[in-house]
């Protein structure tokens, strides 16, 4: 069997070669590796700042609609509320119209029937005078 010498040269050769392996390995593959993943945690970073920036309008957004809603519903009370007074108020003109008129209706009503209950008292008087002056006339002969 054949043995295994190791020189001072053969080491130095081997160091060199496996610093210069080293160097290439670093220079061609390291680096840029690095240098994707430093540009990867760039990216991350900043997307995670747009996110944040984003969650924080979308908060802003979201409290701004809620308050956008409690003023509508406020206002869409405050117009209820206005048309129902308004309602009510034209309810009451118009009932009190009715009323009027409804009064007015009875008290014609009313006049009439007077002149109808005295030009009816005044024909049975007339007829009762007349069938007075006939039974007496009868009573005489």
């Amino acid at each position: 069997m054949t043995e295994l010498i190791i020189t001072w040269q053969g080491l130095l050769f081997e160091a060199v070669s496996f610093l210069i392996f080293t160097y290439l390995l670093n220079l061609f593959l390291f680096r840029p590796v690095r240098a994707i993943l430093k540009k990867r945690e760039e990216v991350i970073g900043s997307n995670e700042d747009k996110q944040k920036d984003i969650e924080k309008l979308a908060g802003e957004l979201n409290e701004e609609v809620e308050n956008e809603r409690k003023n509508l519903r406020f206002e869409i009370n405050e117009i209820k509320e206005r048309f129902r007074k308004e309602a009510q108020t034209e309810a009451n003109h118009i009932l009190s119209d009715i009323k009027t008129n409804a009064a007015d209706n009875f008290n014609k009503a009313i006049e009439e029937f007077n002149k109808e209950k005295i030009s009816i008292t005044g024909s049975l008087k007339e007829t009762a005078q007349y069938l007075s002056v006939l039974i007496s006339k009868k009573i005489i002969e």
